[in-house]
């Protein structure tokens, strides 16, 4: 199929597993989900062909090669054979039963009742990609979600274990929502602004990550413009590493069967290397592929994000309020959008606290955090020095959801357009 010398060509298979504890409300009983399937992908010339098969089966193997290669079926091509695993035994569901009942006895130890929905799911996905250039060894990931339908909207949250501080976590969040229903809103203020680790993580995967993806890139002109820019501050030192990731979730080669490496986005405020998939690489000779990845198999991968990263600094959290009285506290964040175009951004904050002699004060609303790439990245004028695994959740651009990782310390901003 791949006869041109500069083609591409790959065989993406994939299985997919969903194990979903219902709300309470719902009919009993672990609901599992199973699928699997490939695609065939030939890229030349700037052009892309895929075909994909909801399951893996030699016949539908050898149609799809046929179609993307544009053969007629009496073409003499060889019949392929695949030796077909079994899929993989359903692991115990019983932390996944019990998850529930302790979030809702969490909550009651934090003296707060509340109607809530709660659905946990347990995601497992297996891959292999079989390339021109490289067959590397199959991947997995294994993770769970969990999604709360709360009278005053919906709060979710990914994580790879369910743990007992993946409990009070979640309870400590459900019953701070709960609280700041009734809290006075925040009016429309420019201020100094803290973020917690949680926070940090998801608006550096909006406005570091998805700013220096190559597609985003692509948009405003060339690519490797982008490269030397100062982003940010000194104190930006942010990466991208899948082999770092929680071990559930941990990655040797991304979607294309590429290695995938720690990757250095910005090194002290400078773009040292946008994330790349095998179609941007080959077109500039300062950028490395290895962070191409499927929202499934009937879509070609694009360069995302897998595991951003914050390295820290010095600050300990008393240092960051100590010089942000009378500003803001986030310890979370609900949504993120940003326009590749203008380069502005929106930060949904389901809460907040007031900053007040370096001590955290009165619970405030919802509200949401506005501003630039630029003038954000550059007013981040310390950064904490404890790390914490923050999950920055899924991410949807384009229509692709995908989960996403961080690790990631508090940062402060010198000045922030917070509006409610």
């Amino acid at each position: 199929m791949a006869d041109h010398e500069d083609d591409l060509a790959d065989a993406y298979f994939e299985r997919l597993e969903e194990v979903e504890y219902p709300a309470a409300d719902e009919e009993p009983g672990i609901r599992v989900r199973r699928e699997e399937g490939f695609a065939i992908r030939l890229v030349r010339g700037g052009r892309t062909w895929l075909a994909a098969r909801d399951q893996i089966a030699a016949t539908e193997f050898g149609e799809a090669l046929r179609q993307v290669a544009r053969a007629q079926p009496s073409a003499p091509y060889p019949e392929p054979t695949l030796d077909r695993a079994p899929f993989p035994l359903l692991e115990d569901t019983s932390r996944l039963a019990r998850f529930p009942t302790l979030v809702t006895r969490a909550i009651r130890r934090q003296l707060a009742a509340f109607p809530m929905r709660l659905r946990v799911r347990r995601h497992r996905r297996w891959i292999r990609v079989i390339g021109t250039q490289l067959a590397p060894e199959p991947q997995s990931e294994s993770f769970y979600s969990c999604d709360a339908d709360l009278p005053w909207g919906r709060f979710g949250v990914l994580t790879p274990d369910l743990s007992a501080a993946t409990v009070e976590g979640l309870a400590t969040s459900l019953t701070t929502l709960f609280r700041a229903q009734e809290a006075p809103r925040v009016e429309p203020t420019t201020c100094r602004v803290v973020l917690g680790p949680h926070a940090a993580a998801v608006l550096l995967h909006e406005v570091v990550a998805h700013a220096l993806e190559t597609d985003t890139l692509m948009l405003g002109g060339r690519v490797e413009s982008a490269l030397g820019l100062q982003l940010g501050g000194p104190l930006l030192n942010v990466l991208d590493d899948p082999t770092n990731a929680p071990e559930s979730v941990r990655r040797s080669s991304d979607d294309e069967g590429m290695i995938a490496a720690r990757r250095w986005l910005l090194r002290e405020g400078v773009v040292e290397q946008p994330l790349a998939d095998l179609f941007s690489a080959r077109h500039s000779k300062a950028l490395t592929p290895g962070a191409a990845r499927r929202g499934n198999r009937h879509r070609s991968p694009a360069p995302r994000s897998t595991h951003l990263e914050l390295l820290p600094d010095e600050s300990s959290m008393d240092d960051l309020f100590a010089e942000a009285d009378g500003g803001l506290y986030f310890p979370e964040v609900s949504s993120g959008r940003l326009d590749p175009l203008s380069g502005r951004f929106t930060i949904s904050l389901p809460y907040g606290k007031r900053i007040k002699a370096g001590s955290l004060g009165e619970l405030l609303g919802p509200c949401r955090l506005r501003g630039t790439v630029s003038g954000l990245l550059s007013g981040i004028d310390a950064v904490g020095r404890d790390l914490e695994s923050a999950g920055a959740g899924w991410c949807a651009k384009n229509g692709l959801k995908l989960p996403v990782w961080a690790s990631s310390p508090a940062i402060r901003i010198g000045a922030a357009e917070v509006e409610s």
